[in-house]
């Protein structure tokens, strides 16, 4: 993503986004964008922790909640899901980068 690609999806986040969890220094500016648009502060959490904004999201998480995970390969923001699926011992039929070589990362 392009900084301006950033700055689109921060745009649209408080029209469609309860809670905003970034992973990463390059997401921050969505964060940034979105507090702008009027996304309230007290729902926008940055973290360079995969794992940690995994648990953080799960702090939010009801029934019927719709959940978009994007990120580069690199973030490996398939650790997310895998915390938040319902069922993660299906992971590894499920997600994507789940051999153990790639587990190891």
């Amino acid at each position: 993503f392009s900084s301006r690609e950033h700055e689109k999806v921060g745009e649209l986040v408080p029209k469609c986004a309860d809670v905003l969890i970034t992973l990463g220094v390059r997401s921050r500016k969505i964060a940034k964008v979105a507090l702008e648009f009027g996304m309230n502060e007290e729902f926008i959490f940055q973290y360079d922790d995969v794992m940690r904004a995994g648990r953080e999201l799960q702090n939010y998480l009801q029934p019927g909640d719709v959940v978009l995970v994007k990120a580069s390969q690199s973030i490996r923001a398939e650790k997310i899901v895998e915390e938040i699926m319902a069922d993660p011992e299906l992971a590894s039929e499920l997600l994507v980068r789940q051999d153990e070589a790639w587990k190891k990362r």
